[in-house]
């Protein structure tokens, strides 16, 4: 038993290290064509291009036969659930559907049926990795391909599928990780002789994959443009340098960033998604502009921040930075972070104490103002309803005459004795007419006033 323990162990091994070697199990071609319909099911998506070179790297002819076999079980089964198909057997022709769907902005998956480290040049140079294109590789291999032999970079998707035994199937992902090493990750498996596809849908979504980076570092190019980045540089290079693929001298140019608006969302989406990023100087201070050699349209590439982002030395750039056919085919863009005059990023709203509502509208240098508005506006308010009663009180005749505690009328005395008194009539101000209780009234009403109450109640003071 341990006999054949150490050489399942061995075989094992020698597999990883020798991963371009192709495997086949040649028994029963069906179960390759049910187990790949079921994964590009599992994709819910409803079109496949399918690559299939005439002359893989089979190693006989028994295996091209069996290739074909299952392929044309695999159409014939594709085409039964309703799905679209295209089959290439020319690289270019394949290339350019890939090309032409990604500038209509469709998403692309396509099923590579040869080995990757074969196209995976090809798929970088004329930059076909994207988020919108998936590229799913099966040859027949019972392992994945070592790390150490081919690496699928970002950005570019892709799917392994291996099959280690009769009617068993894995799919392995590059992009099952936040971090940026991009190794192939066990995500989903097939068994035939069990319930099928372990889950759908067949790869874990990005939402839930990029939610929370680990602490990755990103560098991000940048340069002076106010409101958006102030930057300060620490050093006077200010014309591009010539070796732009070395990134040792693009990180030795420090920049010091001390503020703008783009700097500040940046900050707030590494907190929240759990990054850190390095600012990187630009080449040349700019955007970007295109440069071809030679004049040659298929060369064109990038100066600047963008130039960066082509090449793979930077991860992405944040900025006023104008989209263009040119710009688009080169890098990807997300959405508009400016679509208006303005965009703002703020901290979701939250409950406020009601207690302060009265006081939080104003500012520090309102409240004095405001106090002593309050403090006077209810004794002006008196003094002008006061005034007319103090400026028209009439005069009029006395008829009482006091004498200490004798009061005498005057009128009476005069109709008894007609004519025996003779008195002048003594004229004097009438009496103080005023509501009861005025200034009292006038200070609660202003209160009232302020306070926001209800005017019409106010109003039915009595003066």
């Amino acid at each position: 038993m341990h006999t054949f323990l150490a050489l399942g162990l061995l075989s094992y091994l020698l597999g990883l290290l020798n991963s371009t070697r192709l495997t086949f199990i040649a028994n029963d071609e069906s179960d390759t064509a049910i187990a790949l319909t079921q994964i590009i099911r599992g994709l819910q998506q409803p079109s496949l291009a399918i690559l299939a070179l005439p002359s893989l790297a089979l190693s006989d002819g028994v295996c091209q036969k069996e290739r074909s076999v299952y392929l044309d079980d695999f159409l014939q089964r594709l085409h039964r659930s309703n799905y679209k198909s295209v089959v290439f057997s020319q690289t270019e022709l394949f290339f350019q559907h890939i090309e032409e769907n990604l500038q209509g902005a469709n998403e692309c998956i396509s099923l590579i049926l040869d080995e990757p480290n074969q196209l995976l040049n090809s798929l970088h140079d004329r930059h076909l990795g994207h988020r919108l294109s998936l590229f799913i590789f099966y040859w027949g291999a019972r392992w994945p391909p070592s790390s150490r032999v081919i690496r699928f970079r970002e950005p570019l998707r892709a799917v392994v599928v291996t099959r280690p035994r009769k009617k068993a199937f894995r799919i392995y992902y590059n992009q099952a990780r936040p971090c940026s090493d991009s190794q192939l990750q066990l995500v989903n498996w097939y068994d035939g002789d069990n319930l099928g596809l372990q889950r759908i849908p067949l790869l874990p979504t990005a939402l839930s994959v990029y939610a929370n980076f680990k602490g990755r570092t990103f560098r991000v190019p940048v340069f002076h443009s106010p409101p958006w980045f102030w930057v300060t540089y620490c050093n006077n290079s200010f014309e591009e340098d010539e070796e732009l693929n070395s990134l040792d001298s693009i990180e030795k140019r420090k920049v010091r960033v001390t503020g703008g608006r783009d700097h500040r969302l940046l900050m707030l989406l590494s907190k929240h998604m759990n990054f850190r990023f390095k600012y990187i100087e630009a080449p040349g201070r700019t955007q970007g502009s295109m440069r071809s050699e030679d004049g040659k349209d298929s060369n064109d590439s990038f100066t600047g921040g963008i130039g960066l982002l082509q090449s793979g030395q930077a991860e992405f750039f944040l900025g006023d930075v104008g989209l263009s056919w040119e710009r688009r085919k080169a890098i990807e863009f997300s959405f508009f972070t400016l679509a208006d005059s303005g965009a703002f990023a703020t901290h979701a709203p939250r409950r406020l104490n009601e207690a302060l509502a009265i006081m939080r509208p104003f500012k520090q240098d309102i409240w004095p103002h405001l106090i002593l508005t309050i403090i006077f506006s209810g004794p002006i308010f008196y003094g002008i309803i006061a005034l007319p009663y103090i400026w028209r009180r009439p005069w009029v005749n006395s008829d009482v005459e006091h004498l200490g505690e004798l009061c005498i009328h005057m009128t009476y005395l005069k109709e008894i004795t007609p004519r025996l008194l003779k008195l002048k009539p003594r004229t004097v101000m009438s009496a103080y007419q005023m509501p009861h209780q005025l200034f009292q009234k006038c200070i609660w009403f202003t209160l009232r006033l302020f306070l926001k109450q209800s005017l019409f109640r106010a109003l039915t003071l009595q003066l």
